[in-house]
């Protein structure tokens, strides 16, 4: 089943990002979840809002809260995201992991004919 977003299926980064921004405007309404956000992250309260347009950095806001079981939980009562929709937002704004091409030495090794050992 997937995972919905303000009734809406989560089908790309653009939902993602939306779902990360309303996160982070859930963690900044509330001063003790700012004072503790701030200080794992290293940020300061003048740059989240310039921070907040870097997916990337909407990235991390949703590791963040995914490793926190009662965020989540919070999250889930109060803006009715499931844990299920924040870890499907992450997949989605994860950068796609690099194709490394295949060594074309590798590649172009013959196959030795197999011999059969059992006449």
């Amino acid at each position: 089943m997937a995972e919905t977003f303000q009734g809406r299926v989560i089908i790309g980064r653009a939902d993602a990002e939306s779902l990360a921004i309303q996160v982070l405007n859930f963690i900044v309404a509330d001063v003790d979840r700012i004072i503790q956000f701030l200080n794992i992250t290293g940020l300061q309260p003048e740059t989240i809002r310039e921070s907040a347009t870097s997916s990337h950095f909407l990235l991390g806001v949703l590791e963040y809260v995914a490793k926190d079981d009662e965020l989540l939980k919070a999250i889930d009562q109060d803006l009715k995201i499931r844990p299920a929709a924040i870890l499907a937002a992450i997949v989605h704004l994860s950068p796609e992991p690099e194709e490394k091409p295949l060594n074309a030495k590798v590649a172009a090794t013959p196959q030795l004919p197999r011999r059969n050992l059992f006449h």
